[in-house]
């Protein structure tokens, strides 16, 4: 806004200053007879003082006189003859000087006037002691334009900065964000148009958050009868094969009830800030809860998971269970991919934020794909089956935790040759809205830094991409 409102001066400036030198210079020439009469009608008095001093000398003192007249007419003036200044004239001028009257130059700088005995009385005008006060005026004309645009500006950047800041609230989530602004306002339509664009985005993405949240609950009943209905099947007389279809069965209803589950927890994140229930959280210990819940499946996988709280805050203000939920994703989808090590990592960052950062030492996500990664249902590959796991949801939930938080989650190259994780939760702003309290209910098991958190290590495996 700053360069705007410097571009806007800047115009308006060099518009004024070439309207003052157009004025100054094609002037004179346009109102050339009308500046004459002007000129005239200020010298009179002057014109009869000199023709009445010259009078006053008989023609014997008539040198003397024009001596002491050429002393006293200060630089520029000089008295001439007629034929001398005629170049100068044009034939109009030449027969107003015969006719007794003061003549004009072309470009209004310079005057003849006419004396007793054919002399003529040349000098330029007087300009020089108004050259400071002009520019005074000047100076003066540029300080009021400059207050008048800042003026004018002032309340247009005012409603500009309010419309910004809506599109970026906008732009976040906070679909309910409007524009308020006077109908004198100089962007008044705009904004109009801005509230209407945002009502009907706000409609259509409420109704399909509403029709994928329904859809979610409406499944969860069937998927319980047929789970319910397997668990009846089941009966000591079944062939091997008939429980060979039965556990598969079983595994499609979990997998459907996993994808239902996840479903509903993406619908509630993308409600916004208000699904966060925020209080002040111990880092260490939520980072060693995590670790506990991954523990087992660590050790099943013969992997190897490092921890590190050192740089981390002791305490920072978020939703616990959200953060632990964004945290168990990224670390299950690091396991899928790990060969031998996956680094957890929680520190300090800029301003006061919390930075939460999972890597791994698998085969890495190509640069390309690293942005679409957090896209509901988004595969690298095309395969959906039982190797790799997952539904495409869980970073699309680390995603909408980072954004309910206010934070950003980004995906780098990792140092051992994976993929790297780093949720950024920034520092709260409102505490009085928050709770500040500390849970000390529970003692999850305590992590060393850079310690196995999975006891003693199986033989180690190692997992690709597929």
């Amino acid at each position: 806004m700053l360069r705007s409102l410097i571009k806007l001066y800047l115009f308006v400036m060099l518009g004024g200053g070439a309207s003052i030198v157009f004025i100054n210079h094609a002037f004179p020439q346009l109102f050339h007879e009308y500046a004459t009469d002007e000129v005239r009608e200020n010298f009179k008095p002057y014109a009869f003082a000199m023709a009445y001093y010259l009078q006053q000398h008989p023609d014997t003192q008539r040198e003397a006189a024009l001596a002491t007249l050429k002393q006293h007419g200060g630089s520029g003036f000089g008295l001439h003859a007629l034929q001398d200044v005629a170049p100068r004239l044009d034939a109009d001028q030449l027969n107003d000087l015969r006719d007794g009257k003061l003549v004009l130059s072309l470009d209004a700088e310079e005057y003849y006037l006419p004396l007793p005995d054919g002399i003529i009385a040349h000098a330029p005008l007087d300009t020089q002691a108004m050259n400071g006060i002009e520019a005074l005026a000047y100076g003066l004309l540029a300080l009021a334009t400059l207050l008048s645009v800042l003026l004018w500006v002032f309340y247009h950047w005012r409603d500009l900065r309010k419309l910004q800041d809506a599109a970026q609230a906008f732009g976040v989530g906070r679909l309910s964000t409007r524009v308020q602004l006077s109908r004198r306002s100089n962007i008044y339509d705009l904004s109009r148009q801005f509230n209407e664009m945002a009502g009907q985005i706000e409609a259509s993405i409420q109704q399909q958050r509403d029709l994928m949240h329904g859809i979610s609950h409406e499944l969860k009943t069937p998927l319980a009868r047929l789970e319910f209905g397997l668990a009846l099947l089941d009966s000591p007389q079944a062939s091997e094969r008939e429980r060979e279809r039965q556990l598969a069965l079983r595994k499609d209803v979990r997998e459907l009830d996993e994808l239902v589950t996840e479903l509903l927890t993406l619908s509630r994140l993308e409600q916004g800030v208000g699904q966060a229930v925020l209080t002040w959280v111990t880092v260490a210990e939520l980072i060693d809860s995590v670790v506990a819940d991954v523990a087992h499946d660590i050790a099943e996988r013969a992997l190897h998971l490092s921890v590190h709280v050192n740089g981390a805050p002791e305490q920072h203000v978020c939703d616990a269970r959200l953060v632990a939920r964004a945290l168990l994703n990224l670390l299950r989808n690091s396991m899928r991919y790990a060969r031998r090590t996956i680094l957890l990592r929680a520190e300090a960052g800029a301003a006061g934020a919390l930075r939460l950062s999972v890597e791994d030492d698998g085969p890495g996500i190509p640069p390309d794909a690293r942005v679409r990664v957090f896209e509901p249902f988004y595969r690298q590959d095309a395969s959906r089956d039982r190797h790799t796991g997952g539904f495409g949801l869980g970073l699309s939930i680390v995603r909408r935790v980072a954004l309910v938080h206010g934070g950003d989650v980004v995906l780098e190259e990792s140092t051992n040759g994976g993929a790297r994780f780093v949720v950024t939760l920034p520092e709260a702003v409102a505490h009085d809205r928050w709770h500040q309290t500390v849970s000390q209910d529970s003692d999850p098991p305590h992590v060393e830094a850079g310690v196995s958190s999975a006891g003693p290590r199986a033989p180690e495996q190692m997992r690709e991409r597929r």
